[in-house]
């Protein structure tokens, strides 16, 4: 019951708003640069990188949040963000108070008391 009242809803294809942000963001701001600086190195201008890159945008968004649902499949809730968390955490790029375990989890039931 707690995992599903602070889980955030897919809005397209299984991605939630944040996801569906950080991967057009990042798409944009990829595309423009390595077409408007081969555009550059090419022709000696950066515009036709710049309105390629645009034309692409929708086409490349919409292939990486196909290939993000894939890789989110079968996994429970927040399954890749905990993972980062914890390699942020790990690596030191990250401070907070997060509850990590080490070991198994124990799911029986003890029956001498």
């Amino acid at each position: 019951m707690l995992n599903n009242i602070n889980y955030k809803m897919p809005i397209y294809r299984d991605c939630t708003a944040c996801e569906l942000m950080t991967v057009a963001i990042s798409t944009l701001v990829i595309l423009t640069i390595t077409l408007s600086l081969i555009s550059k190195i090419l022709i000696g201008y950066l515009w036709p990188g710049y309105i390629l890159a645009s034309a692409l945008f929708f086409f490349v968004t919409k292939l990486l949040l196909s290939k993000l649902q894939k890789l989110k499949y079968g996994k429970p809730h927040a399954f890749y963000q905990h993972l980062i968390t914890k390699k942020l955490i790990e690596i030191g790029l990250m401070q907070g108070k997060y509850i990590t375990r080490v070991g198994k989890w124990s799911v029986r039931r003890l029956d001498n008391e």
